[in-house]
């Protein structure tokens, strides 16, 4: 009886949080007209609300009165407050959108208890590291970039192991995703141990999910021990063509840290992606990144760089014991600055690695899609498909991001 009662609660709450999305997000056609950047700025500078003051890190600082620039510019040295960009305009006589300051949102598990150092084998790593000083001179970054970022605008999912998403079964996948209003699927093909390998994945998948109005974006984990070779496998995932001459519609490289064995420097990420943007041309390509913590964000990160040869920033927005509108709403201030943004949510439990246990709840799911919807992002998507849990897809699934959909 007390679970009943439990999901009732629950359910309760769900729906009062979409429908304050839903009458804070309604909107006249679609969000970001003419997808892409260009017509973003656009809209910001021709006039849309202004946005609304944003808890990020100590304080509310007030909006900026000027549109954001996708010119690049350097992180600051200290820690930065405000939001990202222009919230959503409501329909004439709807109420005004909620505040985004941090809300008391109940995060079970935190904080996290100290736990023994893990036992497990360490990352793999490519046998041959190539020194820094022999690695080629980077590619110029293009002066101008022209890849539309449509395919990565709305709702998507993560597949990692595509045995383990619906079966591997791409009609199955396809059908779960259109009821989900999905707009994307990021599909891995691809990493420095195997090379592209995607090939039969995406011949199965790819023409199917164009069918039905979906995107599929290759995504690749280089270890940038040799980012040469890197540069080499991911050209070949952007030259994939299947059935009928259908192709990727865009790639992302999954930047990461040592932690999971990559040798992450800014000379290695300009070498790597320099070579990436040559074999992409007008292609798009998403940068997937670390959320921009004030620790990385003034650190060794190079944000700033890999923002010279790609189209987007995917930020790893997972909150764990943070609070997922904040955490949403300082990655897109940050970010914002330098590309467009579309954030990745928690869709797992990080007590698989350590963090805090459990799924995060259909009540996470919807503050932080709602944040990111009005504050700015082109869209989001979760990591990832093979572990969210039934609640967290439900509420993802009925959260419009889109006013028609």
């Amino acid at each position: 009886m007390r679970a009943v009662r439990a999901r009732r609660a629950s359910s309760l709450i769900l729906g009062v949080l979409i429908l304050a999305g839903l009458l804070a997000g309604i909107r006249v056609g679609r969000d970001w007209p003419g997808a892409n950047w260009a017509g973003a700025a656009a809209d910001w500078v021709g006039g849309r609300a202004a946005p609304l003051p944003v808890a990020v890190g100590r304080g509310t600082v007030d909006p900026p009165v000027t549109a954001p620039s996708p010119a690049l510019a350097p992180p600051p040295a200290a820690n930065p407050g405000g939001p990202a960009g222009a919230a959503a305009p409501a329909a004439a006589g709807l109420l005004s959108p909620p505040p985004t300051e941090a809300l008391a949102l109940p995060l079970p598990g935190c904080p996290v208890p100290p736990r023994p150092p893990p036992t497990g084998t360490a990352p793999w790593k490519p046998p041959v590291l190539v020194p820094e000083d022999q690695l080629p001179a980077p590619v110029a970054a293009p002066e101008v970039l022209t890849a539309d970022v449509g395919p990565v605008q709305g709702k998507g999912m993560w597949v990692w192991k595509y045995a383990l998403t619906e079966g591997g079964d791409a009609d199955a996948i396809v059908q779960r995703a259109r009821e989900a209003g999905l707009r994307q699927l990021w599909v891995r093909v691809g990493d420095s141990r195997s090379g592209f390998y995607g090939a039969d994945i995406l011949s199965s998948l790819v023409p199917k999910a164009h069918q039905a109005g979906l995107a599929v974006v290759g995504w690749g984990f280089p270890f940038l021990h040799d980012p040469v070779d890197d540069a080499r496998w991911s050209a070949e995932a952007l030259a994939w063509r299947g059935p009928g001459g259908v192709a990727l519609d865009g790639f992302s490289p999954d930047i990461e840290l040592a932690t999971e064995g990559v040798v992450l420097t800014e000379r290695r990420a300009r070498v790597y992606l320099g070579l990436v943007r040559q074999a992409a041309a007008s292609r798009l390509v998403v940068a997937t990144v670390y959320r921009p913590t004030d620790r990385l964000w003034t650190g060794s990160y190079p944000y700033t760089a890999i923002a010279e040869y790609v189209d987007a920033f995917a930020p790893m927005v997972y909150w764990g014991c943070a609070e997922p509108g904040a955490a949403t709403a300082e990655a897109l201030e940050r970010l914002s600055r330098l590309r467009p943004v579309h954030v990745i949510g928690q869709g797992y439990d990080a007590g698989i690695d350590g963090g805090r246990p459990g799924a995060p709840s259909a009540e996470e799911t919807v503050r932080f899609l709602d944040v990111a919807r009005r504050q700015g992002a082109i869209g989001a998507s979760f990591w990832v498909w093979q572990y969210i849990d039934d609640e967290q897809w439900e509420a993802m699934s009925s959260f419009p991001w889109y006013a028609d959909t």
